[in-house]
């Protein structure tokens, strides 16, 4: 049987992705920003490879965390045939209401 076969994500998490990608761009630069997108790229694939390889969350089973960075964290669905981000999560704030 064959795990997902993609990674979508949602609104929520399209938008903190491009609002990290752009404060990583003001306060360092575009290459850095671009590194930023390099690990974000090579999580998707590693989560496709390996969905259930992160944590449950025990205030949500149906949901997984994992790092992208050492200051962010993804939340992710596994579905049949897809994985869906739902957010990033600044390591740095409390994450509490996630996990």
């Amino acid at each position: 049987m064959a795990g997902p076969q993609r990674v979508e994500w949602t609104p929520e998490a399209l938008e903190q992705l491009e609002r990290i990608h752009d404060y990583v761009r003001r306060q360092w630069n575009e290459r850095i920003a671009d590194r930023f997108i390099t690990l974000v790229m090579e999580f998707e694939d590693l989560v496709l490879r390996y969905p259930g390889g992160f944590p449950r969350s025990t205030m949500h089973p149906h949901l997984r965390m994992g790092p992208i960075h050492r200051n962010v964290k993804a939340v992710y669905r596994v579905d049949q045939d897809r994985i869906l981000m739902i957010t990033l999560l600044d390591t740095r704030a409390d994450n509490s209401a996630w996990f």
